[in-house]
């Protein structure tokens, strides 16, 4: 459990430090006082990435150092085990380390993890296809660190192959010619092919595995019931017609479904609750595979649920699986079990 957070140089925080007595904390206050910036640091540093920001913009940018940096540290105590983290960032590096020593980013990363459930994120969930797949490919991440590799691999083989696709579309338009059996094309097919099926393979389990009785997770390949490679035969003509690669993982999506098709025919309230529960089945899975749940971070939650889900959320055998810390403006807005039981950080 973090005992101890460190903020210097990070977005408004030039230096914050905050003793943690307690396995729910409450950071209340004002817009703008910085309440979501510390669930965004406790993200970076159990996490890798921001779950907001794409670069570095977090680092603070009024600084009188030459090289403007920010730096994050916690303090975890399990079993009377005290463990330092640090993460130091510049525009042009990351240093990482356990205890003041440098420590390689999968071993930095192992011993740690968050959940992060915002309003953000559940309108993110529900609108773009790129989110719902990154979801899944997050949780696999953490669970399967080979998994990050497998991303990569299949990230550079998509660009190689989408920019030979290019080639064979000037080609198509310029003489007419659809090179279907282009060497090189098979070449990267048969590339793109060895991380793909392994991805939707993957992220197809990890749906079953989430889906409960109530809540089923409906993954949704670009190529149906169709094997992979015959789908991607199947499309290399209008491959090549696009200059794109139509079909893949890429393209995958999932839903929810409870009854009814939640994205579609789901009211503002089912479609938070619903993720609530992805998030918290998440939780049960990570628990079984890493020997520990998640950290979990609540941002401004209680604001965008009614009485009856704030307290479907926030119920008590969901809080003390884990250290959990939400934000909200008034702590009062919380059901009384939990504010009995938490610290109160007042960020005015």
């Amino acid at each position: 459990m973090i005992r101890h957070i460190k903020l210097t140089n990070f977005r408004k925080f030039k230096n914050l430090e905050l003793d943690i007595d307690k396995d729910i904390v409450v950071l209340h206050g004002d817009n703008a006082v910085g309440k979501s910036t510390i669930l965004e640091a406790i993200s970076l540093i159990t996490n890798g990435k921001s779950p907001w920001a794409s670069t570095d913009e977090y680092i603070s940018t009024d600084q009188e150092d030459e090289t403007p940096f920010c730096r994050i540290e916690i303090t975890t105590k399990e079993d009377r085990e005290e463990k330092t983290y640090s993460y130091y960032k510049t525009n042009s590096r990351r240093i990482l380390k356990i205890n003041d020593k440098n420590t390689p980013i999968r071993k930095f990363f192992e011993e740690t993890a968050s959940t992060i459930f915002n309003p953000e994120k559940i309108e993110i969930l529900m609108i773009s296809p790129s989110k719902r797949r990154e979801f899944l490919d997050e949780i696999i991440s953490t669970l399967d660190y080979e998994y990050v590799e497998t991303l990569k691999q299949f990230r550079k083989v998509l660009k190689q192959r989408n920019a030979y696709l290019k080639k064979l579309s000037k080609q198509f338009y310029d003489k007419g010619i659809i090179a279907r059996n282009d060497p090189q094309l098979n070449f990267w097919t048969n590339e793109f092919l060895k991380s793909a099926e392994k991805i939707q393979e993957m992220r197809e389990r990890l749906s079953k595995r989430i889906a409960t009785k109530k809540l089923k997770v409906e993954y949704i390949k670009s190529n149906g019931d169709i094997a992979l490679e015959d789908a991607l035969e199947n499309s290399k003509k209008r491959d090549i017609a696009t200059g794109y690669t139509n079909i893949g993982p890429h393209r995958d999506d999932w839903e929810l479904i409870n009854g009814m098709n939640i994205k579609k025919y789901g009211s503002r309230g089912e479609k938070r609750l619903s993720i609530g529960k992805l998030i918290f089945e998440v939780q049960k899975i990570m628990k079984k595979e890493l020997g520990y749940y998640p950290i979990l971070l609540l941002d401004d939650i209680a604001s965008e649920l009614d009485k009856k889900n704030t307290a479907e959320i926030f119920k008590p055998e969901i809080l003390d699986k884990q250290q959990t810390f939400i934000t909200i403006i008034d702590y009062k807005n919380l059901p009384k079990e939990v504010v009995k039981n938490a610290q109160l950080i007042d960020l005015n």
